[in-house]
């Protein structure tokens, strides 16, 4: 930056008419303003000021060095103003990886606001239902159900998220008889798939101990959003994330079953977390929008 410095001495100098009035208004010396001048000069190889007169008097290429310096030196004032702002108000590329039903049935719904909020974040929302590597893939947030272990990302929990029995009030009608945990092996189930693993459905029994659910479903699939549907249509009953399904609970579409049981697929410490880098200094379209994820999500009375 000494570079621009100099521009500037050299055309606050002509533009104050003198080198004490320059030295003020820089908080410099006179003497190393006129250093400053003459080494310039030095530097180009020309001559800026003719200092054989008592005013600073520039030469021909002084005048035509001047317009070009303040040229430049308006366009690094708009560079710096450009990277203060970027500080200031969030804006940007922001690239967010969730899973899949996390995305449709939570996310989507809020983008709209967030978007309202701040015009000036441009959001690229990849959906998948594989976890993802950040830095490998170049997102700034990953939206997860689970925790991570990764000590090196900044995991925080958006929302407390049991996963919930759901079946269709037309399904009921046909298996009313789901009075225990222990039924659910015999009726007729919604299973999302992991590669090589046997699906098991875990419960907290009345004495508190965990007991595991060997479940063979009549349909099993890799994504959430599938098997809600399937749910509603009535096809069997599913273990789905609690605010996925919370707006068809609330129209009755679809009805919670043995609500006095704690369920997980595969571990109790259920949530919705916001997972992203750990920098010194976090962007402030990052923050942005996991705060504005957390307050959207916080529950009533939280």
């Amino acid at each position: 930056m000494k570079a621009f410095d100099s521009l500037r001495i050299f055309v606050t100098t002509q533009r104050k008419g003198s080198l004490s009035a320059a030295a003020r208004s820089l908080s410099l010396s006179p003497a190393t303003i006129s250093r400053r001048i003459s080494a310039l000069e030095e530097e180009l190889g020309v001559q800026l000021v003719d200092r054989t007169s008592r005013n600073l008097k520039m030469t021909e290429a002084g005048q035509a060095f001047l317009e070009r310096a303040e040229v430049v030196l308006e366009a690094m004032a708009d560079a710096e103003q450009a990277a203060r702002s970027s500080r200031q108000r969030p804006e940007g590329r922001l690239r967010v990886h969730s899973r899949t039903h996390i995305g449709l049935r939570v996310l989507a719904p809020l983008l709209p606001r967030f978007a309202k909020q701040y015009p000036d974040i441009r959001i690229e929302l990849d959906l998948s239902e594989h976890p993802v590597n950040l830095v490998e893939h170049d997102f700034d947030v990953d939206i997860r159900t689970g925790e991570s272990n990764d000590s090196g990302f900044v995991i925080k929990r958006l929302l407390s998220s049991d996963e919930v029995l759901v079946a269709s009030p037309a399904f009921l009608k046909v298996y009313s008889r789901i009075k225990h945990p222990s039924d659910l092996p015999h009726v007729p189930c919604l299973t999302y798939r992991r590669e090589h693993e046997t699906t098991t459905w875990r419960y907290v029994d009345e004495q508190g101990e965990q007991q595991n659910l060997v479940i063979q479903g009549v349909l099993s699939a890799n994504n959430g959003e599938l098997l809600r549907l399937a749910a509603i249509g009535g096809m069997g009953v599913a273990l789905l994330s609690e605010p996925t399904v919370r707006a068809n609970l609330q129209d009755g579409t679809l009805v919670r079953l043995l609500p006095q049981y704690r369920f997980a697929v595969r571990a109790f410490s259920n949530g919705i977390f916001a997972v992203f880098r750990q920098n010194r200094s976090l962007p402030l379209k990052v923050r942005a929008f996991v705060d504005f994820l957390a307050e959207a999500l916080r529950e009533p009375g939280g």
